[in-house]
């Protein structure tokens, strides 16, 4: 969801009474503790309590250009909504600032006055940020209390922020309509509240005036469909940053793809299983870079998260007659830090597996600033680039681009520092004629050597003795290959005056050590002209 312009192991299962109407005020509390609001709370001081600790976010930022790596893209103004909790935090959705190079808050309460805040910590995979302000922002404010308990269906709800339509803070109330995972395994809940851009970040209070989740998307072309973020998530990225040496890396996955269901009583005999048992899910592949090597096999049968029996249908009791997805059991746990026992069938015997959890390692990179870095190399005006998702999205219009994600998308990565390379586009000169109009094509070898990565790439080609520089690709939805031969010579002379024309500071630029983008170490500056040469 975006901006106006552009580790409690079990969650509380107590009976929360007599569920308030949605006209029933909404308060907040004081203090750091995590709980229940006290009989304090009077019912009269209504909402506009709750909007004293809410605060509109002023961003710019300067994009990552995927399409052009060597630039960014221009400088973007955005708004969004941000809240404040205990030890002097603001917490936001980490896309609202994410590439910031400012960020300004203006407090509901007391001058109108825009501070500047710091990004402190961001986690791409939860979306969720952290922002620190000066002390004297903090005067006569209040924070938020963070519920421990996951709402239930049909609880009131109530969404602060500051939504396009308006410049004052807006307030929409509903209901809670589901709850599930995501994608990647993470709990989310969904409410009927009208969530809108400008929202992101804001906080979605409970009938007792705490927060249990953060405003984070809207389900596009549908009706009253959004999504926030629960509390319980908020807590795990809050101790991953709190925690000395115990950075948030991402969520946690135990490395075997989306398991099998096993609802064929076929299957169910082939893989051995007792008629009495009910449950279980096939491991479809163990990832070779995965937490779960060694430990977990194919055609393995998960029948249970610590302890708790995974349905034949990958569904685990949440509580009542709410079912969800085992997944949750895991991402709820700290990646890196945790470790959970699985109950495993394998061969008609049952075994005990201790798993420590690891995010997830995609081939295809997804987030920009996480797993994806805007990588290039160009070599006689081929612009070479890692297929990642960042990418793929701005080449949206080009069918192959689309095409290439997906043939690779939800495969694991094979190996460390292996990337699936990709001619990008094809900067026009007189030494690249005939292959102007080439793109989205994956390499497959350069002189015969089959390559994993940009910056062996880089290393091949400034090793070249030949004359030549021969690529071969694989055609995008097509057989064969296609073959781009270029004579070297004439690439090194044109190289200069390629990156002048197109005002391109280095020839190529990879993720060295720490993940930091760097001129790769086989390339050096030319004394004479001080632009990037081949030795």
């Amino acid at each position: 969801m975006g901006d106006s312009d552009d580790s409690a192991d079990v969650y509380n299962d107590e009976a929360l009474g007599e569920r308030p109407s949605k006209k029933r005020a909404v308060g907040i509390g004081r203090g750091n503790a995590v709980g229940l609001v006290g009989s304090s709370t009077s019912s009269d001081r209504g909402v506009s309590t709750g909007t004293g600790s809410v605060c509109k976010l002023f961003v710019k930022k300067v994009p990552a250009n995927f399409a052009d790596p060597w630039r960014k893209h221009s400088q973007t103004t955005s708004t969004g909504t941000g809240f404040l909790i205990r030890g002097k935090w603001i917490i936001t959705n980490a896309h609202v600032v994410h590439r910031a190079v400012s960020v300004l808050l203006r407090a509901t309460t007391g001058p109108p006055v825009k501070y500047s805040a710091r990004v402190v910590a961001i986690g791409l995979p939860c979306d969720l940020a952290v922002l620190e302000v000066d002390g004297e922002f903090w005067e006569g404010k209040e924070s938020l209390r963070l519920s421990a308990d996951l709402p239930r269906l049909d609880d009131n709800v109530t969404c602060i922020g500051f939504p396009v339509g308006g410049e004052n803070i807006s307030v929409t109330r509903g209901v809670v309509s589901r709850i599930d995972v995501n994608a990647d395994g993470l709990l989310r809940v969904q409410i009927d509240a009208a969530i809108n851009p400008g929202n992101s970040g804001g906080p979605v209070l409970g009938a007792q005036g705490m927060v249990v989740g953060v405003a984070t998307s809207h389900l596009k072309n549908a009706s009253n469909i959004g999504y926030i973020i629960p509390t319980a998530v908020l807590e795990q990225f809050l101790l991953c940053m709190s925690t000395p040496g115990s950075a948030y890396t991402g969520v946690a996955s135990l490395g075997i793809g989306k398991v099998q269901s096993l609802e064929s009583p076929a299957l169910r005999r082939q893989l051995g299983l007792p008629p009495a048992f009910t449950g279980g899910v096939r491991v479809p592949a163990v990832w070779p870079l995965g937490p779960a090597v060694g430990k977990l096999q194919v055609d393995d049968v998960l029948v249970a998260v610590d302890g708790i029996e995974i349905g034949q249908d990958a569904t685990v009791p949440l509580r009542g007659n709410e079912r969800i997805h085992f997944s949750y059991l895991v991402t709820k746990r700290v990646a890196g830090r945790e470790a959970v026992k699985l109950g495993v069938r394998r061969q008609g015997a049952e075994v005990q597996v201790e798993v420590k959890l690891e995010p997830e390692r995609w081939l295809v990179p997804r987030l920009d600033g996480f797993d994806a870095a805007p990588e290039y190399a160009i070599f006689g005006g081929l612009v070479f680039v890692p297929l990642s998702q960042p990418w793929a999205e701005l080449k949206g219009h080009d069918r192959f681009a689309r095409v290439l994600v997906l043939q690779h998308w939800g495969v694991a990565l094979p190996e460390e520092g292996h990337q699936i390379i990709v001619l990008s586009k094809v900067l026009a000169h007189q030494c690249n004629v005939g292959f102007h109009s080439l793109t989205c094509m994956v390499l497959h070898s350069f002189n015969g050597v089959v390559v994993g990565n940009l910056a062996r790439l880089a290393e091949e080609v400034a090793a070249c003795k030949q004359a030549t520089y021969t690529f071969e690709f694989l055609r995008t939805g097509s057989d064969g290959k296609e073959l781009v031969v270029l004579d070297r010579d004439e690439c090194s002379a044109a190289e200069p005056e390629i990156l002048k024309q197109h005002l391109i500071a280095e020839s190529a630029m990879v993720r060295g050590p720490g993940g930091r983008l760097q001129p790769p170490a086989a390339w050096v500056k030319a004394s004479s002209n001080g632009s990037p040469a081949i030795v």
